[in-house]
């Protein structure tokens, strides 16, 4: 054989062994975690809408990505891995204790609690991205049980507060338009 295959060789006989060793790593892991998948993959749908609605936030633009914060994004998964951890070690000594029954009714009720946290925050990020959208607002306040400020009263101040705010912009923008 040529050199080249023999490199060729080694590259694919190195790339099948760590395919190996990540399966042989991740499979009992898999394993432990299927009795609460379904709450891993609600805290990881709640993490992508919330990092979602976090980029809407921040004016991040995928395309080229502009205005993109790795720190942000890292902090943010590390605060996942965390969550994700949490509910593992509890649902591991509950078990491990023989309480596997009260071990999904508490690990239901923090993932409630942590998926809470993340609708919150992501319409707090959505409510600075789309400023006049007042449905976002009703249904933040809603979220945090803010129901005296969901209410047409409260909210009223809020809809003529923007439309003054965006007016004087459109019209700050119409300005510009005319003078150029």
């Amino acid at each position: 054989m040529s050199k080249n295959t023999m490199d060729d060789m080694d590259r694919i006989f190195t790339w099948e062994q760590m395919r190996l060793i990540a399966v042989s790593i991740f499979s009992p892991i898999l394993g432990y975690l299927t009795p609460t998948k379904g709450f891993v993959y609600a805290l990881v749908i709640m993490f992508a809408f919330n990092i979602w609605a976090g980029m809407r936030a921040d004016g991040v633009a995928i395309v080229r990505c502009k205005n993109f914060s790795f720190r942000k994004f890292k902090n943010s998964l590390c605060e996942l891995f965390l969550y994700l951890f949490i509910v593992e070690v509890i649902f591991g000594i509950m078990l491990n204790c023989g309480d596997e029954e009260a071990a999904i009714i508490v690990v239901k009720s923090l993932t409630y609690v942590f998926m809470y946290v993340y609708l919150q925050n992501a319409f707090r990020n959505l409510i600075l991205a789309y400023p006049s959208n007042v449905a976002l607002r009703v249904i933040y306040h809603v979220i945090r049980f803010e129901f005296m400020r969901a209410l047409p009263s409260h909210i009223q101040p809020i809809i003529e507060r923007i439309e003054r705010e965006h007016g004087a912009d459109k019209e700050q923008t119409a300005e510009k338009k005319e003078e150029t």
